[in-house]
């Protein structure tokens, strides 16, 4: 009785699930995030591009040559992006001495694996 309540507890847990999260909707999640991602690294290299080479980046902007003109590709340029630095610390650990001492002999161990004769395996 106790296993037959589990079970169908399992199943109705099952079914929610299910309705919650369809398979077709975890694959759409999983491709938009991967789109997103390509987008933005596009996106990013496409930027890139236009301040490594003047005449792309003036093709795409008329007043690329204005000295008050304003966009990604100047900024990038100019250096003023503000992207996360991390400091690295690279820490020499002390030498460490390791002795080995020769082994003399080898020492098995046994166990009694037996059962107690009032204990029986179990059912």
């Amino acid at each position: 009785m106790r296993a037959r309540k589990k079970t169908v507890a399992m199943e109705r847990r099952r079914r929610i699930l299910v309705f919650v999260t369809p398979v077709s909707a975890r694959k759409f999640m999983r491709a938009a995030k991967s789109g997103g991602a390509l987008f933005c690294l596009g996106v990013l290299l496409l930027v890139q591009t236009m301040a490594a080479v003047p005449a792309f980046h003036a093709w795409v902007h008329h007043d690329a040559c204005d000295p008050n003109h304003e966009c990604a590709v100047t900024l990038f340029v100019n250096g003023q992006v503000h992207s996360p630095t991390t400091g690295v610390e690279i820490a020499q650990s002390p030498p460490v001495l390791l002795v080995l001492a020769p082994a003399h002999g080898v020492d098995f161990v046994s166990a009694d694996v037996r059962l107690l004769p009032s204990r029986g395996p179990p059912a």
